[in-house]
């Protein structure tokens, strides 16, 4: 039977392979762009690597798997970490090991605690640190730890306004990158395996950061010859990956995707503010001297300000000292009036959530969400006064299963998703606008990639309509399993060729290979670590 590997290149955008491709840059993508198959692939709403790569790992919505941002707020408004733990659907390695097949699952984001599956796993950036228990099976962690020295989670380096801080986190992507496909590389000819599956995150951090200096359209665009290509040659690298592992599974199927394309970032947008200017969220009156003068200062600056002098790295090493810094000088969600507030914005992308215990009948919910719409759309974006959020949906409109009472009532996109908010810090800023805290000139956009190649996939053939939740079942019509009928993706069928024979040679299921009770969760330590880790991604 032929293997089958999915290669995740994090954050890789369409438009740009095509461009690079055809200028000759990316000799691998382009042969597949000739002699495979390739299109947009549309992504989840928000276009965020939570509910985005779990949406593709399971083939269902957010209401269906229970993960929508990095983050929740627990019945206290306490912010929390979502894992691997939140998401209440079976991963496709696990239907997979369920019939017998065996599976390698490589730095697939939302990962982490690791499960039981038939194969090997080795997590992903959430992961808290090497100390943790980062692979299945238990054992694989000493083996990499002792094989591969300088193996971690997250660059060393942090981005910042000057030249060696740009340099110095440059040269730690690219070289975090290769020690990963190292990694991969070795352990996949190590390991017999039916299934593959490795991601590389290069593209979405380079992106996030850098595209202010390819981007001339960009308001914050820098022309510096020493950073104008460093997006560039991170596809190169990727395409680099790419023929590599062509060559080690040539003669079998390769889907090559991504969770979401990427494109310019503009501004943060403190949505609690407005909420509050509007009368519908309400702060409590006895606040601390420290958080009224931040609260006017804003906490953003002295983000920013922390990350350019190193003092975030300072103040990481002291949980004490952290721990005074968010909830005696910061305005928190434990600082909202809750009696008084009838909605606030939680979530990366500026959410809003309704606070159902002070408008506790559905009537007036649906009447507060038809206001809020309205007025959201008369917001306007400060360089240009042209209406700011483009669309608004009510969550009914958007997401349907058992998981949708813990999803946000009103979900935005604003301005084509080059704006968003903070989950860490609900008043990062005075105003509405401010300037991107960890800046960020790139972030996410609602289109990725999706290649396939190999000897039962057609040739030179671009689909159309392709979105995430279409690429589970689509793999498991190539093991011949049949999909479950609550997902909501459906079989990409005009990428196969005539003569695909997909037979299942496995006799029997093989059984239920995750237990609950054996994975752990995160510690209140680890959650601090993963908080970290996000906040040097720019997920704050």
């Amino acid at each position: 039977m032929k293997k089958t590997i999915v290669i995740g290149f994090d954050g890789a955008t369409p438009q740009l392979i095509k461009k690079w491709s055809q200028q000759g840059k990316l000799p691998n993508f382009s042969k597949i762009l000739s002699d495979g198959v390739y299109g947009d692939l549309e992504t989840t709403i928000p276009p965020l690597t939570p509910c985005a790569w779990s949406s593709f790992m399971t083939g269902k919505n957010p209401g269906k798997h229970g993960i929508y941002d990095f983050f929740y707020l627990d019945k206290q408004h306490e912010i929390k970490i979502n894992t691997s733990n939140s998401r209440s659907a079976k991963d496709i390695w696990e239907i997979l090991s369920e019939n017998d097949f065996k599976c390698f699952v490589f730095n697939v984001p939302f990962t982490y605690p690791p499960k039981k599956i038939k194969g090997l796993m080795v997590t992903d950036f959430t992961t808290p640190s090497t100390d943790s228990e980062f692979t299945y099976p238990v054992s694989l962690r000493e083996t990499i730890l002792k094989k591969y020295t300088g193996f971690a989670f997250s660059e060393k380096s942090k981005y910042a306004e000057n030249y060696k801080a740009r340099r110095d986190f440059r040269n730690d992507v690219f070289n975090l990158a290769d020690l990963r496909f190292k990694i991969a590389n070795d352990l996949i000819k190590e390991n017999e395996c039916d299934f593959y599956m490795v991601t590389f995150m290069i593209a979405d951090h380079i992106q996030h950061w850098y595209w202010k200096f390819m981007d001339r359209e960009h308001p914050d665009y820098i022309k510096d010859d020493n950073f104008e290509k460093t997006i560039e040659n991170a596809y190169i690298k990727l395409d680099s990956f790419l023929g590599e592992l062509m060559k080690t599974f040539s003669g079998h199927n390769i889907f090559i995707m991504s969770d979401h394309g990427s494109g310019p970032y503009y501004q943060d947008v403190t949505l609690n503010n407005w909420l509050m200017d509007q009368g519908y969220l309400c702060m409590k009156k006895n606040q601390s001297a420290f958080k009224n003068v931040l609260g006017r200062i804003g906490v953003n600056k002295l983000i920013t300000f922390g990350l350019n002098i190193g003092l975030w790295k300072m103040v990481s090493k002291s949980s004490k000292l952290k721990s005074f810094i968010q909830k005696k000088m910061m305005r928190t969600y434990q600082d909202i009036d809750w009696e008084k507030t009838k909605a606030f914005s939680f979530g990366y992308y500026g959410p809003i959530f309704l606070n159902k215990e002070a408008v506790p009948s559905r009537e007036k919910q649906s009447a507060l969400k038809n206001e809020l719409k309205e007025k959201l759309f008369e917001i306007r974006e400060p360089r240009t006064q042209k209406q700011l959020i483009n669309k608004v949906w009510f969550k009914e409109q958007l997401y349907e299963g058992q998981k949708t009472d813990i999803l946000p009532d009103i979900v935005t996109d604003i301005g084509d998703f080059k704006y968003a908010s903070s989950s860490s810090f609900p008043f990062s800023s005075p105003q509405l606008f401010s300037n991107p805290k960890t800046f960020k000139t790139g972030d996410h956009s609602m289109h990725g990639i999706f290649m396939a190649y190999g000897p039962d996939i057609k040739k030179g053939r671009e689909i159309k309509n392709a979105r995430i939740y279409d690429v589970a079942p689509t793999i498991l019509r190539m093991f011949d399993i049949k999909a479950p009928e609550d997902m909501d993706g459906k079989i990409l069928k005009d990428i196969f060729n005539e003569n695909a024979n997909f037979s299942n040679t496995k006799k029997k299921p093989a059984g239920n290979y995750t237990s609950q009770e054996e994975r752990k969760d995160l510690t209140d330590r680890d959650e601090e670590k993963v908080k970290d880790r996000l906040k040097d991604l720019g997920y704050f």
